[in-house]
């Protein structure tokens, strides 16, 4: 059969319920990547020198160089091929792998540090370990912004005290004050004591389902002030987590997306970060030490360097 440039196309896209897959050999190839099945034919690969990215069958979620980023829609696979949803491919890999394909490349001189909670929110709390998430962001924050002002950044913070500010007040200081970045600072508790590990949330796209939910839902289609800057909440997101992780150590629950409210209404690139468990004991043993709090601190301060030094290097 001669194979024409039709074909070609018609192989590279797809469509699905009403949506644009493509694959993701073709795709692999365009950003200089090889690309095959591992052995026992469930996981596929694509890899250059300084990339991996392993992703199955029927899956939301990826390993771009074993780092977890959680995508929209599940991967489909025809005729031995394996196909993403072009918005996955838009919003993940290439904001990650190549952001100079997007226009309105952001500064970053002025960074909005938003510490949770605060006053009569206490958030989360290990009442054994005498932690409150409230007291444990402000602390981190300051010591981010302590990181941040020695090095010539301008900061900003949603809060210096333990004061309570409205959730949807948040986005508001950071737009006001012209920010260029925004990070908002919090801890997890959960009712398994077994529950660890550090995740990054930017904001989902539209039309697109938050990690924890299994399909989109009719509210989904809405599109927020926040979705401008998608290419670089994921961008963002994504070397904030790979620092974390780098930094701090495992478990590592990946890069996430959610539309919680202080992300929504951004006029400027921003993440919400979950850095650990207080109620693993493991995690509050090491949370009431000022070495490892400086070091959560730390590898903030790494990932917003880390992605800084990633904007620079697009024409």
């Amino acid at each position: 059969m001669t194979v024409t440039s039709e074909t070609v196309a018609q192989r590279f896209e797809i469509q699905h319920e009403g949506r644009s897959y493509i694959d993701l050999a073709t795709a692999g190839g365009q950003l200089g990547m090889k690309a095959y099945w591992l052995k026992g034919y469930k996981t596929f690969r694509l890899r250059s020198q300084w990339t991996n990215i392993d992703v199955g069958k029927a899956k939301r979620i990826l390993y771009l160089n074993d780092l977890p980023i959680y995508i929209g829609f599940p991967t489909l696979e025809s005729s031995g091929r394996l196909y993403m949803a072009k918005a996955d491919y838009q919003h993940v890999l290439q904001s990650i792998l190549t952001p100079q394909t997007f226009a309105g490349k952001p500064g970053l001189r002025r960074i909005v540090i938003d510490a949770g909670h605060g006053g009569k929110d206490v958030g989360a709390k290990n009442d054994a370990y005498r932690l409150y998430e409230k007291t444990l962001t402000l602390d981190v924050a300051r010591r981010l912004q302590s990181l941040l002002l020695r090095a010539g950044y301008e900061v900003v913070m949603t809060r210096d005290s333990d004061v309570y500010i409205p959730l949807e007040r948040r986005p508001q200081i950071a737009n006001r004050e012209n920010g260029d970045l925004f990070i908002s600072i919090h801890f997890n508790a959960a009712a398994s004591s077994t529950a660890e590990g550090f995740e990054t949330f930017a904001l989902t796209p539209q039309y697109q389902a938050s990690s924890k939910y299994s399909k989109p839902g009719r509210g989904d289609s809405t599109r927020y002030d926040g979705n401008e800057q998608d290419p670089w909440n994921a961008l963002l997101g994504y070397h904030i987590q790979r620092s974390l992780v780098q930094g701090v150590g495992g478990p590592d629950r990946g890069l996430k997306r959610a539309r919680f409210l202080v992300i929504k209404h951004l006029e400027c690139p921003g993440v919400l970060v979950e850095l650990g468990f207080v109620s693993n004991p493991g995690t509050a043993h090491k949370l009431r030490t000022t070495a490892f709090r400086q070091t959560l601190a730390q590898s903030l301060y790494d990932g917003i360097v880390r992605y800084g030094k990633r904007l620079q290097r697009i024409p």
